[in-house]
């Protein structure tokens, strides 16, 4: 795993009973919002140090602050600490305690430093994103993908999305050569090839509406019993073209598109019957889409990435719920927080994809 470097310094690092303090006043929510890295930072002991009562208070605190919450744990968690550090967005630990809620890291400080980059350079988008996994929707597909869409329309209106406009400057979506989506039914097996490998195989409506028909057709035939998803050329998806970001008509009118032509619902509805084949970049929508599959294959050279709060954005292809459900919640949070990136053994290892082949 991979993060960028960052001079940010992450937030001083509290003891349990120093977090409580800190969150107990009245006013404390509002102070925390306005702090320039919206991050709150605790070392989580075994020993407590505080009583079940103001445990609890900690947990409705850090449920409801405007902030990225990490928990930092050096050891095994007993029972009386689970629910607490259940409730902190990110837990980070050393790979050794093998904890699958946690994020796995031999540098904490590093773990750290890379959300601290993130939370300070969009810090709308990072406590957004944190917000929404609290939710902890992902069981119901219908109303986390909504709660997604909702999330990310209210942040393309924002400040830190149209910075991002800004910076990238006026583009234009170049016409596709060949149609970007192939389909192919070979007796039970329905084969579904992205077939932009110019563009690195990046979604655009038309795939999108593309993807979806072929789902569909898949969802409604019995017969089809294997949808396998590939990627044209160096990378099997890129995430969203972004020469169409920033091109719909208005936020509310993006929202409900989304739900109603979502691949990933789609992709869930098919269930077990899809198998997707990762490999080159699987950025953004390229790796949440996957997410929803029965089965997911990474070529050696496989790259994960969530880049969209570095945009000003959440994942809007399914990735807060889709991943979530692969990863937990923590893991998905600091991935798209921090920007960091996966290879295919960090892959395999978070639960991103099921095997390595080839």
């Amino acid at each position: 795993m991979s993060a960028p470097d960052d001079p940010v310094g992450a937030p001083a690092t509290l003891t349990i009973g120093d977090t409580a303090a800190l969150l107990g006043p009245a006013d404390a929510l509002e102070v925390i919002a306005g702090e320039r890295v919206p991050m709150v930072v605790t070392a989580l002991d075994n020993d407590l140090g505080v009583d079940d009562r103001e445990v609890d208070d900690l947990v409705d605190r850090l449920g409801a602050v405007r902030a990225v919450t990490v928990g930092l744990v050096d050891g095994p968690i007993g029972l009386r600490l689970e629910r607490l550090a259940a409730a902190y967005d990110v837990l980070i630990a050393h790979p050794d305690l093998g904890s699958m809620a946690a994020v796995p890291a031999t540098d904490a400080d590093a773990a750290l430093a890379a959300i601290a980059r993130g939370a300070a350079a969009n810090p709308q988008a990072s406590v957004a994103m944190a917000q929404l996994l609290r939710f902890g929707l992902w069981e119901d597909i219908a109303s986390a993908l909504a709660a997604e869409s909702f999330a990310y329309a209210t942040l393309q209106a924002g400040p830190e999305f149209a910075r991002w406009l800004a910076a990238r400057g006026p583009a234009t979506v170049p016409d596709d050569a060949e149609p970007p989506v192939l389909v192919h039914r070979h007796d039970d097996r329905l084969e579904i090839v992205l077939n932009r490998p110019a563009r690195a195989n990046a979604l655009t409506a038309a795939v999108r509406d593309l993807l979806v028909e072929a789902l569909r057709l898949a969802a409604s035939d019995p017969s089809i019993e294997a949808v396998v998803l590939r990627g044209a050329g160096a990378s099997f998806c890129s995430g969203g073209d972004l020469a169409e970001f920033g091109s719909a008509p208005d936020p509310a009118t993006a929202h409900l598109v989304r739900t109603l032509r979502s691949p990933a619902w789609w992709l869930h509805h098919v269930g077990r019957r899809v198998r997707v084949h990762l490999h080159g970049a699987c950025i953004g929508g390229g790796i949440e889409l996957a997410s929803f599959a029965g089965t997911v294959l990474a070529a050696p050279d496989t790259r994960v990435r969530l880049p969209e709060v570095g945009m000003g954005l959440v994942p809007g292809a399914g990735g807060t719920v889709g991943l979530a459900r692969r990863i937990g919640r923590c893991r998905t949070v600091y991935l798209a927080v921090s920007g960091a990136e996966l290879d295919a053994p960090d892959a395999l290892a978070w639960g991103l994809a099921d095997r390595i082949v080839g």
